[in-house]
């Protein structure tokens, strides 16, 4: 299997193309590819081409696609991830595996026992950051459309925005309605942040429509939720 790349222009068959500086620099610098190897190349639009590394130049890399495949890998459900900051490199980990288990979206939320605080310049970079996580996340597992990564959010914008079912996750609630899950077309899904959701958070919660739900007796971590959650989804879905 060749490696995956993404890059946000329209690509043409039998025409050459100049990739980015971000894919770019990991082809060229990074893994030290050569003219005549085999990639695939994705735009976020749906589908992924097969092409050929036709130049490596200093600064950018030239590639030459030639057919277009029209696949998505997608989830079987939009899912939307409201997800509490978290410290340090786990918050890219939640947000690696978040994506890599079919997320459709993800919004950086800010809650009452937050640690983390981004303002300004900060909050602009690490959301750039993340977006390329997501990006790196898709080149590796196969899905052709990165999830939009926002933020950050309060908390209760999360909850007035969010559509279809919505779900909060917190330990002592019962299992997931596998029924539900499987009847809905949009899903809005809340992970707690280190430390969990407050008294008042919690019934903000429900008022606004928020089901809530836990995976057995164990308490997560706030990075290994979204991966559990996520995956249990699914599972009811298959």
């Amino acid at each position: 299997m060749s490696r995956r790349f993404f890059d946000p222009q329209r690509f043409q068959a039998g025409h050459a193309a100049e990739l980015g500086p971000h894919a770019s620099h990991h082809i060229g610098k990074v893994l030290r590819m050569r003219p005549g190897d085999p990639l695939t190349l994705f735009n976020g639009e749906g589908g992924e081409w097969s092409a050929t590394l036709e130049a490596v130049d200093k600064k950018t890399v030239t590639v030459l696609p030639h057919t277009f495949v029209d696949i998505d890998r997608a989830a079987p459900r939009p899912v939307t991830l409201g997800l509490p900051l978290i410290k340090g490199d786990r918050m890219d980990f939640a947000i690696q595996k978040a994506v890599e288990m079919g997320a459709a979206a993800i919004r950086v939320l800010e809650s009452e026992r937050t640690e983390v605080r981004l303002k300004g310049d900060r909050e602009n970079k690490k959301l750039e950051h993340w977006r390329q996580v997501a990006i790196s996340a898709c080149e590796q597992c196969g899905l052709n459309r990165p999830p939009a990564v926002d933020g950050v959010l309060p908390l209760n914008t999360f909850m007035d925005q969010a559509q279809g079912l919505k779900l909060i996750a917190h330990p002592g609630e019962g299992p997931l309605d596998a029924g539900a899950v499987r009847d809905a077309t949009d899903i809005a899904l809340l992970t707690g942040p280190e430390g969990g959701f407050s008294d008042d958070e919690l019934a903000a919660a429900r008022a606004a429509g928020f089901v809530g739900f836990a995976l057995g007796e164990r308490v997560l971590r706030a990075e290994t939720a979204p991966v559990a959650l996520l995956a249990s989804l699914w599972t009811l879905m298959a």
